[in-house]
């Protein structure tokens, strides 16, 4: 991994960190390898503009007129930034020490078109940064993962990973990174004819209604026919 140079300035803690950030400066602290914690800040800008917001590792080589800080290697430990805005808030920087293995996430980047893709299946990353740990100079910028063989409902886990020399993958399960799923497959319901839904209900109403009128009229010609029956005869 190349590191990149960013100006540093040690923070003397006179001035707000609020007021710091209206001016565009960014407050921080830098601290490991045995070192004690200093105070620093950067400007906003410059480390944006070095892609250092980004996921994954940046080993970063301090440039700065404080002779505790110049020539410093570090990586970016932790960025807080505002929930709304999005402006960084607060970084916090780790010293390197050249000699010693470093841990740390690394973005992983899949290359190539999948044949389930082509199959029309969907590519799911499933990981996009994996925890290595390797010497500072080791350290890749990002792992690259060709995924053209991957056919639908085919993964690849960890275990499969080919890494750089030098460099461990930290984990204690065999996770998947990615996979390509099946395409989604869109129920559609047949549409109903209202005309023929209405004509059916309209007929089993009719029927419904005309039981009765039978019954009805059954009964009244048993009562005719018995009154038919109670009459006498004159002659």
């Amino acid at each position: 991994m190349q590191s990149v140079e960013l100006n540093v300035s040690k923070r003397d803690g006179g001035t707000p960190a609020k007021v710091l950030r209206r001016d565009g400066i960014v407050p921080g602290v830098f601290y490991g390898a045995g070192s004690s914690t200093v105070a620093v800040e950067v400007d906003a800008k410059e480390f944006r503009r070095r892609g250092l917001t980004g996921h994954g590792a940046h080993l970063i080589r301090f440039v700065s007129e404080e002779s505790r800080i110049n020539g410093a290697l570090v990586l970016v430990r932790e960025i807080q930034a505002h929930p709304v805005s999005g402006s960084l808030v607060h970084i916090d920087f780790l010293r390197l020490d050249p000699n010693k293995p470093v841990q740390t996430e690394v973005a992983l980047n899949y290359t190539g078109k999948a044949e389930g893709v082509v199959a029309g299946g969907i590519l799911q990353p499933i990981r996009r940064d994996l925890e290595v740990r390797a010497l500072p100079d080791k350290l890749p910028d990002s792992i690259e993962i060709d995924v053209t063989a991957l056919d639908i409902h085919d993964s690849i886990h960890i275990e499969d990973l080919s890494l750089p020399e030098g460099v461990e993958a930290i984990y204690h399960e065999n996770f998947t990174l990615i996979t390509v799923v099946p395409p989604v497959v869109e129920v559609v319901e047949e549409p109903v004819d209202e005309e023929l839904e209405e004509g059916a209900e309209a007929a089993e109403g009719e029927g419904a209604e005309g039981e009765p009128a039978a019954e009805g009229a059954e009964a009244s010609g048993e009562a005719s026919s018995e009154n038919s029956g109670g009459k006498t005869s004159k002659g």
